[in-house]
């Protein structure tokens, strides 16, 4: 059991993390609340008798794969909520109340399922962060109707036109959309000047569903950018050590640039064998974001491209939006490393605090669901392109239009050389035979 659970662990975390869909501004947006604070006495608000909720309190409680096969920094999402609590009770709190991150379950990556429902049965309003490597207990949190935020690497996040899953809550939505086009791709293939790509991923559905993605992008968008998959295996072995024989293979082909669905110790292994027999091709690092890693790591990935959902803490101050100062702002203040997971809690937190904002002070589970599903252009001040969370619990949200940032590898370092000052996002609308690419604020 723990052998199967791992290597889908392992699976998600390295393909989970699918690019997400933006409704382009202008037009028909509903803006959430502004105000950071609410410092007035508890006495001049209603009584609230939801769960978890005191006159001076509203007590919440997350999950994290703190004890996981990987070392991952999962524990760190409690770090980013926490620090984004402090800043909003610094301020007063809300509704004469303070944020409290009451619990912290460590699902040792296989027992989310028991975790949850403890949270489910505690004095709480809500679960967050949930920074897992499996999600076995999205099912019992979507019949409790307890509103859920989390880092959305699962496809348990995922709802359909028939269980939308509607109190489940990623970082930048919830559907992930495995399998499926992504004009984001090919786009970054013309980007780089590349034309022959090569896809590796695991033969398990989460990591081969990820790689049939690319394979289906470079289908629909590669002639218009002279792309294309030249190199395809969806079939390897997790911890398998030696791919000579595909690497070998993908340097016959011509490969210029590497896509991977896999996770970090498989992309060391393919770029490792990569440099070994000398094929000079770039790595595609859809979950690479991680500042250890390409501390220890950089120099086999010089020149690769690491994707994020969010403004990458590399933009220069003049440039960063208010979500991004004040989240590296108060994770110092804190004390705590700023990280991948970190800023999914910061995000995770600052959507639940913008619903009961919306929700109004006289709030409960339901009407903070409600509130956060009206939003149509949610970006946490700025710290990620605009969530349309009408659509994005479901496929509705996979249109043709696709935001991402994008940072270059660089001296083991990251570099923001793609999209323009003050414009961390590029989009790319892929609805047409051609791809128009604009950059977003």
């Amino acid at each position: 059991m723990w052998a199967v659970a791992a290597v889908l662990a392992v699976v998600a975390a390295g393909c989970g993390n699918a690019e997400k869909t933006a409704t382009p501004t202008g037009g028909g947006s509903t803006p959430p609340p502004t105000a950071a604070s609410d410092p007035g006495p508890s006495g001049s608000y209603p009584p609230v008798t939801a769960p978890g909720v005191t006159p001076t309190e509203i007590r919440v409680g997350g999950i994290a794969s703190v004890t996981n096969p990987l070392g991952g920094s999962y524990a760190s999402a409690f770090d980013g909520a926490e620090a984004y609590f402090a800043m909003v009770n610094d301020a007063g709190g809300i509704y004469g109340r303070q944020l409290v991150l009451a619990e912290k379950k460590d699902d040792s990556a296989v027992n989310n399922k028991a975790a949850a429902n403890e949270l489910i049965n505690a004095d709480v309003f809500a679960v967050l962060p949930v920074a897992t490597l499996l999600f076995s207990g999205a099912d019992d949190l979507v019949a409790s109707g307890i509103p859920t935020f989390g880092w959305t690497i699962n496809p348990e996040w995922s709802g359909d036109a028939t269980n939308p899953k509607a109190n489940l809550f990623g970082q930048t939505g919830s559907y992930l959309g495995l399998g499926e086009p992504v004009a984001s791709y090919p786009y970054l293939a013309k980007e780089l000047g590349v034309h022959k790509v090569g896809v590796l991923a695991y033969g398990v559905p989460q990591s081969a569903q990820c790689a049939d993605g690319v394979k289906a992008s470079f289908e629909q968008w590669g002639d218009g950018v002279d792309a294309e998959v030249a190199y395809f295996d969806n079939s390897l072995a997790y911890g398998d050590k030696n791919l000579s024989v595909q690497v070998g293979k993908m340097k016959d082909a011509g490969v210029d640039l590497v896509m991977t669905c896999m996770d970090t110790n498989g992309v060391v292994t393919v770029a490792t064998e990569m440099d070994k027999q000398g094929l000079e091709a770039r790595q595609y690092l859809p979950n690479g974001y991680d500042h250890t890693f390409v501390e220890q790591y950089g120099d086999l990935f010089e020149g690769s491209v690491v994707r994020t959902d969010f403004v990458p803490f590399e933009v220069p101050a003049d440039d960063q939006p208010t979500g991004l100062a004040e989240f590296l702002s108060w994770m110092d203040k804190a004390g705590k490393t700023p990280s991948e997971n970190a800023i999914a809690g910061w995000m995770n937190a600052a959507l639940f605090v913008d619903g009961l904002k919306a929700a109004g002070p006289d709030f409960d589970r339901q009407k903070v669901i409600d509130a956060i599903n009206e939003m149509t252009d949610w970006t946490g001040d700025g710290l990620t392109y605009p969530v349309d969370w009408t659509k994005q619990h479901t496929g509705a949200a996979r249109e043709s239009f696709f935001c991402q940032s994008f940072v270059t590898i660089e001296s083991s370092e990251f570099v923001t050389n793609f999209g323009e000052p003050g414009k961390p996002f590029t989009c790319v609308d892929g609805s047409g035979s051609e791809l128009v690419v604009t950059n977003e604020s």
